[in-house]
């Protein structure tokens, strides 16, 4: 049986307050969940051993960079070998403009979300890092003109 399915309702819990707000103190996360703050850190040490809890990042606002646009690459590979998919995508998400890389189904293979500074710096970035790629075959963009982004991934 995997790690996933041994997980009660407290672990839950503690995974959605962290969700929310990484930088709380254990003993606060502890009483939220009626816990000692010992057994709370056991349990948040035990999530993430499991490779349960994969990390902690802060959400920085992206116009503290000078990143006031955000647009999508929508990207059609010419051929599909896994290999080549991987390395493109492992190339892509480096770069600092790129907030995420997705392999998706349908007439794209691929969705970039980027951010840059702003109309110059993304067709910069397209001729640049994206079409000089000759099994690149197109590239379609969109302007992002608002994004809402879910933290909190609960039990379905």
């Amino acid at each position: 049986m995997n790690s996933y399915a041994q997980l009660d309702r407290t672990d839950f819990a503690i995974l959605e307050i962290l969700q929310n707000n990484a930088l709380l103190p254990n003993k606060q996360v502890a009483a939220e969940v009626n816990l000692s703050p010992s057994a709370c850190h056991e349990r948040i040490k035990r999530l993430k051993d499991s490779g349960i809890l994969k990390s902690s990042h802060a959400v920085v606002d992206p116009k503290a960079y000078g990143v006031g646009f955000e647009a999508m690459f929508f990207i059609q590979l010419d051929r599909h070998e896994a290999l080549l998919v991987e390395e493109f995508m492992q190339e892509v998400v480096g770069l600092p403009e790129v907030k995420s890389v997705t392999l998706i189904s349908g007439v794209y293979d691929i969705i970039a979300h980027l951010r840059v500074r702003d109309i110059d710096h993304l067709k910069s970035l397209a001729f640049e890092k994206f079409t000089k790629r000759a099994y690149i075959t197109k590239i379609e963009s969109s302007i992002v003109y608002d994004f809402k982004e879910s933290r909190v991934q609960k039990p379905l």
